[in-house]
């Protein structure tokens, strides 16, 4: 394993080493095919009035980011990009010289635009990405891929230009970790036949006209010196020079083999730093650390893993519900001691608490029946409730603005839909229908409809009982039916009035656009 301790923010401030990074060969190749319409020079900008860059061209902030989100994809190739701040925050960490963050924005919309970052609908229905040419679609495995020393995020690899790094990063993908290959490169393609702009030949991979400027190309690297350990340097090549063979002039080079990695030699969990929830969060993650702390229980957050599912649950909670359910949880681990899975006791808390302020508020405001809207059984409502409560926790209000915002819907909605009375042609059900007829014969139907609308009983769940009634009366005596009606009628739902609400109205949606 060659890692080096450089001049970077992990090794300054923490003392870590930066370890060699991971790289599909496929990528690279199409990476480097973003040149093939070069000479278009059609050019983009990723925000509106930005500076316009060339989209077909391979810059030096590019090669940056395609060695950080190598770092940062997990080992399927997915990567987080919901904050990408924390990658940058990551390239700031491991490179001496790291690109500026619009530079690092600009080249990230690039590699979208040209699929070399793709997105996915996972199946819990979130956006996905991922590294495009990662994964080998055959045996689901990641494709062919080289160990990048880490002399490639040091400050001398930096200063070098854009034409050197790319023959570098190119040759060096080729050569595989194989001390013993040289590499061939022609200067003119001859015959045309190239797969990838890497092999198109070095004038039209590197951008230049004349031999003499490979020349010169290949006397820098001819001299380079780049660290092979900490504090020790070495030529990065044991040969590199200009022929003249028979279809023309080419490139040879051979790497020194101390700056190759043999690919048996990994190891796979020290390539992939992943971002995380901690990562993506560091605010709300300290804020976590800091009332943890306070409240005694600072361990629960000591487990980087724990650490990270306790953010994804509680990110979205406010920061009162926190403070109690922490307290909660202090509390059980005096008594009891530190339970195997304290998020579970910590969720049960935020949400018993919640939905006890929650129903408070839901009573002051009158706002019951809209969240219930449209069920009046009883397992209905109730159900009706808890996703209320559900979107209204996820919201991350306050419950002094959740009762505001309650009461201003309120007020809107009576005046949108206000109660109006219940009239009898609400609960006909259809007078011309055969049921209808078949009740008449045997029932003073009549007299029943004026009760239910003195009782303003639910006229959907009226409807409900003639249908009974009608099934009833082929076996039963119709004045025994009837008489079992009279007594149905003070148990239905009832409801004051009829709003002329959508079916389909909730009021999660409403308050919260969900």
């Amino acid at each position: 394993m060659q890692t080096l301790i450089l001049a970077n923010k992990l090794g300054l401030e923490d003392n870590h080493s930066t370890y060699p990074v991971k790289v599909t060969s496929l990528f690279l190749s199409h990476l480097f095919d973003i040149n093939m319409n070069f000479k278009s020079r059609v050019k983009f900008s990723f925000r509106v009035g930005g500076t316009l860059r060339l989209k077909d061209h391979v810059t030096q902030a590019d090669l940056q980011l395609l060695f950080i989100l190598f770092r940062c994809c997990n080992a399927y190739g997915y990567i987080e990009l919901s904050n990408r701040k924390a990658i940058y925050r990551q390239l700031e960490r491991e490179f001496e010289v790291p690109i500026s963050e619009s530079q690092f924005y600009a080249s990230l919309e690039k590699f979208i635009h040209h699929k070399l970052i793709v997105s996915e609908v996972a199946s819990d229905g979130s956006i996905r990405h991922k590294l495009n040419y990662f994964m080998n679609e055959k045996t689901n495995k990641i494709g062919h891929y080289v160990l990048f020393h880490p002399f490639v995020f040091t400050r001398t690899f930096h200063q070098l230009t854009l034409a050197e790094k790319k023959l570098i990063i190119s040759a060096y993908a080729q050569t595989s970790g194989n001390p013993n290959k040289v590499i061939s490169r022609n200067l003119k393609q001859h015959n045309g036949s190239f797969k990838h702009a890497q092999f198109a030949g070095l004038f039209e991979f590197l951008h230049k006209s004349q031999k003499s400027h490979i020349l010169e190309v290949l006397n820098n690297l001819k001299s380079l010196s780049l660290p092979i350990e900490t504090q020790k340097e070495s030529a990065l090549f044991d040969d590199i020079k200009l022929l003249k063979g028979k279809s023309g002039f080419k490139a040879q080079l051979k790497f020194n083999r101390d700056f190759l990695i043999s690919v048996a030699e990994e190891e796979p969990q020290k390539y992939y730093r992943p971002i995380d929830a901690c990562t993506l969060y560091p605010k709300f993650y300290s804020l976590l650390k800091r009332e943890a702390a306070y409240y005694g229980i600072g361990e629960v957050l000591s487990d980087r893993s724990d650490a990270n599912r306790l953010v994804k649950i509680l990110r979205n909670v406010n920061v009162r519900l926190i403070r109690h359910a922490f307290y909660q949880l202090s509390s059980y681990v005096t008594m009891k001691g530190l339970p195997r899975k304290p998020e579970f006791i910590i969720k049960e808390s935020i949400e018993t608490k919640f939905n006890e302020m929650l129903d408070q508020v839901i009573i002051k405001t009158g706002a019951e029946e809209f969240i219930r809207w449209p069920e009046t059984k009883k397992e209905g409502i109730m159900e009706r409730k808890w996703r209320f409560s559900h979107a209204a926790l996820k919201s991350k209000i306050g419950i002094r603005k959740l009762r505001t915002r309650l009461l201003d819907a309120v007020k809107n909605l009576n005046l949108a839909y206000p109660i109006l009375p219940w009239q009898i042609s609400d609960y006909s059900g259809g007078e011309s229908t055969y049921q209808a007829s078949e009740l008449r014969k045997y029932l003073n139907i009549d007299s029943i409809k004026e009760k239910a609308l003195k009782l303003k009983v639910d006229p959907y769940y009226y409807g409900d009982l003639e249908y009974n009634a009608f099934l009833a009366i082929r076996t039963e005596d119709p004045r025994s039916v009837e008489k079992w009606m009279h007594g149905e009628l003070h148990r239905l739902p009832v409801l004051p009035g009829k709003r002329l609400i959508p079916y389909n109205f909730r009021l999660e949606k409403f308050l919260f656009n969900e």
